[in-house]
């Protein structure tokens, strides 16, 4: 089931099959859909991505869909998922930088598996499906920081 919501950050969409979410769609990329229905598992993703832009989230408690790939993409996923909130880590340090770049590339649920926490070891905040913006606005409210501050070029 395809959900939509605006969000602080813009649009957002989320697919549900079988009680667990499937993909988050970021701004710019969210097909038309219609608001879910409350009290719903889209409601509850809604509301707790709502919570967490606004600050007051650190962790979500959600039922996502198991991360796909070979071994090695999986144990790359499941260790980007143990970076804390508020912290980073180098591609490097998760993995063969290429493979984890691509695991974060084709991550199917940017924010909820935080590959917005995975940065290059030069030229941060490196790249994101969101945009560069996007990516430095989440890492931004994760420090704490109230002040955001447009990504440079």
């Amino acid at each position: 089931m395809l959900t939509s919501k605006q969000l602080s950050i813009g649009r957002i969409a989320l697919n549900t099959e079988g009680g667990l979410i499937t993909r988050l769609f970021l701004p710019g990329e969210a097909p038309p859909a219609p608001p879910p229905a409350a009290g719903t598992l889209p409601d509850l993703a809604f509301t707790q991505l709502e919570e967490y832009l606004a600050g007051t989230r650190k962790h979500f408690q959600l039922p996502l869909a198991t991360p796909q790939g070979t071994p090695l993409q999986q144990d790359i996923m499941q260790r980007i998922c143990t970076i804390p909130y508020g912290h980073t880590a180098t591609y490097g340090s998760m993995g063969p930088a290429r493979v984890v770049g691509s695991v974060c590339a084709g991550n199917p649920l940017p924010i909820l598996r935080p590959c917005h926490r995975v940065l290059p070891a030069q030229h941060p905040p490196g790249h994101y499906r969101g945009g560069k913006a996007l990516k430095h606005l989440l890492l931004t409210l994760e420090t704490g920081q109230r002040h955001l501050m447009p990504v440079p070029g």
